[in-house]
């Protein structure tokens, strides 16, 4: 961490902060890791706790520079080189032992680091299956065998754009994903079987003659593009003051209380002279709890842990 600091600092500072003082604060993360279990209390003293912030930024930096030589090697060869965390891609023609011997080279740099290799004309990384056809890569979506064809029930207690936001995602990320229009096809198939099978047929057809007729967003740039301007009626917030609001989703009754409130906005508070009239106002939802966040204890009691001794 101080080398990669001290490279990138500018002044010995990187932003407005000193190299020293990012030491003292990652030393202040790591030395403070603790947690409880079976009435005893525990300290990490190796590692960082996983699902940290800055221990996936302290993993990505300490990665940064031990695949240096592989970067290169793969640079002198003309070759792919990708990097997520700690899972790395990478293509070659040499021999099988050429490139096993070069993995083991950069594995030596550090006996910390314990790596599983996969050598072969197709595999998995990440949610893709990529092939070597002949020199070409092709890709598609990998589903893993515990995958199953379930998504959030329409019915369920959420916001309606989560269920928007679902079937945009699987869209998009079928489109990165597969290199063929053909194995995007089958994407699109089964995200439209998964639909069917949790929503009822009436209720999949209403919301699909309702999407059908909207203009997408392509359509809607290219009209601005030519017109120059948005729609006229689309109000501007630009430079306003804005009112956040959030309220408990449920459905029932509560469904059209973001619908009523604007209403009741509008025509109380909205009005030539009033103070709120250029204020944007901001509905956003907040979930119920889930039966996981009311029946897990993810810290233990307080009076618990004035007790414990620290176990490394």
């Amino acid at each position: 961490l101080r080398r990669f600091c001290q490279k990138y600092s500018v002044n010995g500072k990187i932003g407005n902060l000193k190299v020293e003082t990012i030491i003292k604060l990652a030393c202040v993360v790591l030395d403070t890791n603790t947690f409880a279990y079976k009435d005893k209390y525990y300290r990490q003293i190796k590692g960082g706790a996983m699902g940290s912030p800055f221990t996936m930024v302290l993993a990505n930096i300490y990665m940064l520079e031990w695949e240096q030589k592989l970067l290169q090697h793969q640079h002198q060869h003309h070759e792919i080189y990708g990097r997520y965390i700690d899972d790395v891609f990478m293509t070659t023609n040499l021999t099988k032992e050429e490139i096993l011997e070069q993995l083991n080279e950069t594995i030596k740099t550090d006996p910390n680091i314990k790596i599983t290799i996969t050598i072969n004309q197709a595999l998995e990384y990440l949610d893709a299956s990529v092939e070597n056809n002949n020199g070409q890569l092709k890709t598609t979506i990998y589903h893993k065998s515990a995958w199953e064809p379930h998504i959030l029930p329409y019915e369920s207690d959420h916001p309606r754009h989560m269920h928007a936001n679902i079937i945009y995602t699987m869209l998009v990320r079928a489109a990165r994903i597969c290199s063929t229009v053909e194995h995007f096809d089958m994407e699109r198939l089964s995200a439209e079987m998964i639909l069917l099978y949790e929503l009822d047929k009436e209720a999949y057809e209403q919301l699909h003659n309702t999407l059908l007729y909207k203009p997408t967003r392509r359509e809607l740039k290219s009209n601005v593009q030519t017109n120059g301007t948005l729609n006229p009626d689309r109000n501007n917030y630009e430079h306003k003051d804005q009112i956040y609001l959030h309220y408990t989703f449920e459905n029932g009754p509560l469904l059209d209380f973001k619908k009523a409130y604007r209403q009741i906005w509008e025509k109380y508070y909205v009005y030539p002279g009033s103070r709120l009239k250029n204020t944007r106002l901001i509905l956003g939802t907040i979930l119920n709890q889930t039966l996981q966040s009311l029946l897990i204890h993810k810290k233990p009691k307080r009076n618990m842990l004035k007790q414990m001794q620290a176990t490394t």
